[in-house]
């Protein structure tokens, strides 16, 4: 669902870690880092307001704590479904760092072997 969002996430990472990766001194973040800077970068859209007035439009029957209790299960699986694709945005972005550093040390390796010999 974040594939974009972990795109630009491996970019920045390769952007901002460039001279680590050309000396060989780059770890490849772990899942946990990833999961944080995505995190910060992933707008959380449930909208407590919105919801609740449409809970409340499709069940005009319902009593306030009716309302509250399905306000509260729709944001439990929206943040559920919003953690679960974090993660796999994570292992994405993970997964395009690697192809990105491995991708720059092959044109480097190429551009030696074209430059230097």
């Amino acid at each position: 669902m974040y594939s974009a969002d972990a795109k630009k996430c491996a970019r920045q990472i390769v952007k901002e870690f460039f001279n680590e990766i050309l000396s060989g001194e780059f770890q490849i973040p772990p899942q946990a880092m990833m999961e944080s800077y995505l995190r910060t970068n992933i707008d959380y859209a449930f909208d407590d307001y919105q919801v609740e007035k449409k809970i409340e439009h499709m069940n005009p029957q319902w009593s306030k704590e009716q309302v509250s209790e399905e306000l509260e299960r729709l944001r439990m699986r929206y943040e559920n479904d919003f953690r679960a694709d974090l993660i796999q945005a994570a292992q994405n972005a993970v997964a395009e760092v690697e192809n990105l550093v491995k991708s720059l040390a092959d044109t480097i390796k190429a551009w030696k072997v074209n430059n230097l010999e």
